[in-house]
């Protein structure tokens, strides 16, 4: 791996980029869905997660795996999104994707239409923080699926400043809006230094006007 897919894989390693609204987004579809699929509980986390490694939270069990049980009578359903021992609600990235990519894994979800409907689901809410899931191979002709970061490509206020400027027959900024659209991803400088410039084309536009 190099060049830009290595910067993206340590990217994803390294930062949080998924907010606490997608999360939540998130967790409130998984609520309705039956995140662990036709798996027990500890059966599925057992997949992603070191449950004998990981700590009781009840005195009366050594491992996560010893009190899962007990944690699931207590809060039953969306206990695990709230258990910070699983760093799905405020940790890496990369948790919660691998996460997500197991709910939708066929030996979790067997029936491949559920698979494709939820990945849909959750690219819907992850594009606005630069993720997307994508089947990575097949296994007995079924999809296998994995996270990749995209990059942000469409800022809401420059959605924003384009419907509200270009109306205004202003072509120098459509172009400003255009290059800095473009580069956001690429050329991050050019971005900014263009997102300056269009800061000042817009108080020169409202001086215009008034």
């Amino acid at each position: 791996m190099e060049g830009a897919d290595a910067e993206k894989a340590n990217m994803m390693q390294s930062e949080t980029k998924i907010s606490e609204i997608t999360r939540r987004d998130i967790f409130d579809c998984l609520r309705s869905e039956n995140w662990h699929g036709r798996l027990e509980e500890i059966e599925f986390l057992s997949r992603i997660f070191d449950l004998k490694a990981l700590p009781s939270n009840d005195a009366r069990f050594r491992d996560a795996g010893s009190d899962i049980w007990q944690h699931r009578i207590n809060n039953p359903g969306d206990w695990i999104f709230k258990d910070s021992r699983f760093q799905l609600e405020d940790g890496p990235d990369e948790v919660l994707l691998r996460f997500l990519c197991e709910t939708i894994h066929s030996v979790v979800r067997p029936e491949i239409t559920d698979c494709v409907r939820l990945c849909e689901l959750y690219n819907d809410l992850l594009k606005h923080d630069g993720y997307e899931i994508v089947e990575r191979t097949r296994i007995s002709g079924r999809p296998v699926f994995a996270a990749r970061y995209i990059g942000l490509h469409a800022a809401p206020a420059v959605r924003t400043a384009r419907d509200c400027l270009v109306e205004a027959d202003e072509s120098y900024v459509a172009q400003q809006i255009t290059r800095m659209e473009s580069a956001i991803s690429t050329d991050p400088s050019l971005a900014i230094g263009t997102a300056k410039e269009l800061v000042e084309s817009c108080c020169r536009t409202i001086l215009a006007s008034r």
